[in-house]
């Protein structure tokens, strides 16, 4: 897979995409449309033409895991659908279906054992019908599935002892009392040999056959086991998650973060409730929760207009960094009801939001240049023809242009940030194809690189709707990940809903691959692109180096100034720290005798600006 980095300026670009004006674009921005009904599977319906030419990229860099005719993998947030195993073995499933009525969906399996992925599956392991798998490992050398499979049935857990064969045993995980069924489960394992299992779930809402239980039209519960899945403390209500707080959950509007130790998060939040994150760090015994912005509307129903308002999408995506610091990432979107309750999102909104545990509450407004001046917008489209391009031409999936995220922290503090976008590019009928980005941070998410990768710019997915990222946290040199490869934009099962988008089924590639994370956090080559209006950073001399080398800093105003020397794989491995200087040249020596023969970057920061440069230690 072929990767560039594009080089933007950040205020400049993202601001200009919030405010066009031409008269196609403020067309575009008044469009809205009404909020869809969450989906539990899609319809079962009657046999269609199915897509008969046969995807050859498995052939090529990327590797197909699996094929599905079966495209809507959520409805905003991730499952846990991709791990890595330290000894380098790794698994993916899917919601998979070979058939067009989707009569044997359940979850699509595959597994590398360390040299080469599994055959294609052509059955999911489930005993029936499910679908929206949260994969983990289990107990010493296992593996856990969890799924749902309708509204008044209860979640399928399947288990076995060694990771990529034998046969998997099912047990039923039942809702609580009064609860119809449970529906899109999220999942995570930790603990000595991974026996301790924790599950948030949706109870069945009315809108999908449902019921109301504890007054939530939708309840986000919470249930742990200690053994591995074979008991259950029990469905648990969280203190501040219940009714009047608020009077409904959106399906798959959650995320777990994976944890780290004993220390737990999961994130929360959509268009019409407050986003936030539960924290626990006693192995789920108490929470404590944290809302990140604040939503006016949480229990709107109606009886007034809301007017337009700022608000998450809906499609979140958390991790925990090694020092146990909880960071957030989620789609910008615009919202707005009516005096009968109807609720409507606007499709033509842009941008991803950033948030940590060190960073205040947004504020309620969500003003895009605040959010841009405080460290908090990290994401948006790079081609800002998309502004220009038709209204009809956009595939819906209810979210922000740029949404449907994945988030990791490596063992460095490195935050990497991966999203789904729209370009350009367009397919066969003539709507705007999704591509995958990605941009990190190598300071703990105080500052952002300056470029943002463009993960799928190669002739393999010029022609493909690249989404439903899912990075694996377990990281090396590289960065682990799989995604749903489309011929086609928008997925069939919201078109058959009357979503704008794809209206035929098609055939989708699960892929997996994988990229360097020097294309994501530093260049590969020297660069100097960025014009800098408060110093200039020397090349440093002699490069390549043996043993001592300078770097000239040109300030024109006083500042902290710092430089850091980074391996490859974003390890800080030098730190010079001046403190607080006054404007005019300064220089740092770099003692190359105590770093080994190879390719090295340097950092110098002034304040929250930073440059970076290659150099060469022989």
């Amino acid at each position: 897979m072929k990767r560039i980095l594009l080089f933007v300026i950040a205020v400049g670009f993202a601001l200009s995409s919030l405010a066009q004006s031409t008269p196609s674009v403020k067309s575009n921005r008044d469009i809205k449309a009404p909020m869809p009904v969450m989906q539990i599977d899609g319809d079962i319906i009657g046999l269609q033409a199915s897509n008969t030419t046969v995807s050859s990229k498995a052939t090529l860099a990327d590797e197909v895991i699996m094929q599905t005719l079966y495209d809507l993998q959520t409805n905003s947030t991730q499952e846990e659908r991709f791990y890595r195993y330290e000894d380098g073995t790794m698994a993916g499933v899917a919601t998979m279906s070979h058939d067009n009525a989707y009569t044997t969906r359940g979850t699509g399996y595959n597994y590398y054992d360390g040299t080469t992925w599994g055959p294609q599956p052509s059955e999911g392991i489930e005993a029936n019908r499910t679908g929206w798998p949260a994969y983990a490992p289990l107990g010493p050398n296992g593996e856990i599935v969890i799924a749902h499979s309708s509204a008044t049935e209860p979640l399928y857990v399947n288990r076995r002892d060694n990771k990529g064969t034998g046969d998997w045993t099912q047990t039923e995980l039942n809702g609580p009392a009064g609860a119809a069924g449970m529906l899109w489960c999220r999942m995570v394992t930790n603990g000595d040999y991974n026996q301790n299992v924790h599950v948030i779930a949706l109870t069945s809402p009315t809108g999908n056959g449902g019921t109301v239980w504890n007054d939530l039209d939708g309840a986000l519960i919470y249930n742990r086991s200690l053994d591995g899945g074979t008991t259950w403390d029990g469905w648990e209500q969280l203190d501040g998650m219940a009714f009047p707080e608020y009077i409904a959950y959106g399906g798959d509007s959650y995320a777990w973060a994976q944890p780290v130790g004993e220390t737990l998060a999961f994130v929360v939040g959509d268009n019409w409730m407050d986003e936030f994150i539960m924290k626990s760090t006693d192995n789920g015994d108490t929470w404590t929760k944290t809302i990140i912005w604040d939503c006016p509307f949480d229990t709107w129903t109606g009886g007034d207009t809301t007017g337009n308002f700022r608000c998450s999408d809906g499609n979140s995506a958390a991790a925990i960094g090694p020092d146990g610091k909880v960071h957030v990432i989620f789609g910008y979107q615009e919202s707005n009801g009516d005096e009968s309750g109807a609720k409507y999102w606007f499709p033509w909104r842009d941008g991803l939001l950033y948030w940590n545990e060190d960073m205040p509450e947004l504020p309620q407004e969500l003003d895009s240049a605040t959010l841009m001046q405080n460290g908090n917008y990290i994401g948006w489209i790079l081609d800002k023809g998309v502004w220009g391009m038709d209204g009809t031409q956009l595939a819906y999936y209810y979210n922000s242009f740029t949404s449907i995220p994945s988030l990791v922290v490596d063992d460095f503090n490195q935050v990497f940030a991966f999203w789904s976008g729209v370009t350009t590019l367009l397919d066969v009928n003539n709507f705007m194809l999704r591509h995958i980005y990605a941009r990190a941070s190598h300071d703990g998410g105080t500052t952002w690189r300056d470029t943002i990768a463009w993960v799928t710019d190669d002739f393999l997915y010029t022609w493909s709707e690249c989404v439903y990222v899912s990075v694996a946290s377990s990281m090396t040199d590289n960065i682990f990940f799989i995604f749903q490869d489309d011929p086609e934009a928008g997925t069939y099962l919201k078109g058959s809903s009357g979503a704008q988008g794809q209206t035929a089924i098609t055939n989708n590639n699960i892929t997996f691959s994988e990229i360097p994370k020097a294309d994501i956090l530093l260049w590969p080559t020297a660069i100097d692109e960025k014009s800098e209006a408060n110093f200039t950073v020397s090349q440093n001399y002699p490069n390549p180096m043996a043993d001592r080398s300078r770097v000239t800093v040109k300030l024109t105003q006083p500042g902290n100034l710092s430089l850091g020397v980074y391996s490859v794989i974003g390890q800080k491995v030098m730190d010079y720290q001046y403190g607080h200087v006054n404007a005019g040249t300064h220089q740092f020596t770099i003692d190359g005798s105590q770093l080994t023969t190879g390719v090295y970057f340097y950092t110098v920061t002034l304040d929250r600006t930073s440059v970076t440069k290659k150099m060469v230690v022989k």
